[in-house]
Formats: structure tokens, sequence, C-alpha cells
């Protein structure tokens, strides 16, 4: 496709159509990645690469799941060189609409994406669906990563998947020293385990979790907090 066409098209059309058009190359449907030419670096930009992803999810919602899954395949290749975390994060907010393993695997491999948001989005997607294989990871997460934001999605990923395998890592979030982590902690405790009545006694609930699973070292970042009654 010329420049010149590519210009005059620009002109008429959404910044949608014209992601559209250079994704399919205006013929058949591959989706991602396209082979970028020096001319298109500085024409396709990063909202309308996330325009032209916003509009294979419902594409793909009713679609069968070898179909999805070819989907999947196409954006983990394009996520793999992708430099915009905006543009990771709707490509993980795709996939998160796929039922397939690739969408799961995509998801969980997000969590160790270098951008703040991104992680936080790969963490809540992954307690909605409830996936086993993301308790580990993100009860790492809980005890390890800096920045609160991650360790607090992490902690509502792991209530939110409403199983006592994620007590372990929900330990670690009562002992943080922050105030935040403690509440959300106690408000995941309760979701895992709905038959304690502890209310938001946060020293009850830690003995709660070192009685079923031992006793949990506090978070890396955090101390022991001298109040453990969250208001």
């Amino acid at each position: 496709m010329s420049t010149r066409l590519l210009t005059t098209i620009r002109r008429v059309a959404s910044p949608a159509a014209v992601a559209a058009l250079l994704v399919t190359g205006g013929t058949g449907c591959q989706l991602w990645p396209w082979h970028v030419t020096k001319d298109r670096t500085t024409i396709i930009t990063p909202g309308m690469r996330v325009a032209s992803i916003r509009e294979i999810g419902p594409r793909m919602q009713d679609a069968e799941s070898e179909a999805q899954a070819k989907a999947c395949e196409q954006l983990a290749m394009q996520i793999r060189s992708e430099p915009d975390p905006i543009v990771r994060r709707a490509i993980q907010e795709t996939v998160g609409e796929f039922q397939t393993p690739m969408a799961s695997a995509m998801l969980l491999a997000g969590l160790n994406d270098e951008d703040r948001d991104v992680k936080v989005t790969c963490a809540r997607l992954l307690g909605k669906r409830k996936e086993p294989k993301a308790v580990e990871p993100l009860s790492t997460l809980v005890a390890t990563d800096s920045d609160l934001d991650v360790r607090l999605a992490a902690v509502d990923a792991l209530g939110a998947m409403e199983t006592k395998e994620s007590i372990a890592g929900l330990a670690a979030a009562l002992k943080d020293r922050d105030p935040a982590m403690q509440y959300a902690g106690v408000e995941a405790m309760k979701k895992v385990s709905p038959d304690q009545e502890l209310g938001n006694d946060v020293q009850a609930w830690r003995s709660y979790a070192d009685s079923v699973v031992g006793p949990a070292p506090a978070a890396s970042i955090a101390t022991q907090p001298a109040e453990t009654t969250v208001k």
C-alpha cells in the first residue's frame, strides 16, 4: 500500500478503520503482527493499535475455540515486541476474554511485565478467571513486589479465587505494615474462609492462617504492624 494512498485513507477514515486495514493488509485475516516498513512506523500509532486490538475481542466472543486460539497466538507474537504498555494492557484485556490455555499463559506472563498497570490488569483478570496456576505467582507478588497497587491487586485476586490455596499468599498481606494491605488481606480472607467469623481482627486472621498453612514470613518490604485491628 503506497504512502499516498495511506494519507488519503487517513483523511476520510477513522483511526480504528485505518489500523484494521493495515493489520489485515486489505485482504486476508491476519491480526498481528504486521511487517512494519519505514513508511508505516510513523503512521501506526499506539492509539491505532489499541483501537484495532479492542475490535478483536467482540469478534471472537462467539467464535470457536480454534479461532480464539489462533487470535491468542497472533496477539502473543505482538506483545513480545510491543514497547508501549498501554498497548500491552489492551492485549491482555482482550485475551482475558478468551477461554484458551494460551490466554491463561499470557496473563500469567503479564504478572512479570515491567509496567505496573499491566501487572494490575493481569492480576485482576486471573482472579476473575479463578486460574489455579496463578495462586503461586500472585502470592509471590504479595510478598515481594515493591508497588503497593500491584500487591493490592494480587491480594484481591487471591481473594476472588475463593480457595483455601490462597491462604498462604494472603498471610503475608496480613503482616504488611501498610493498613491498606492489612484491610485487603482481611477482606480476601473472608472470601476464602467464609466459615470463619473473625471480623476485622488482623491478629485473629493471622493466627487462623498460621493454623492452616503454618507460620508465614512477613512480606519482604513490610514490618509487623503495631495495631492489629483494621478500623
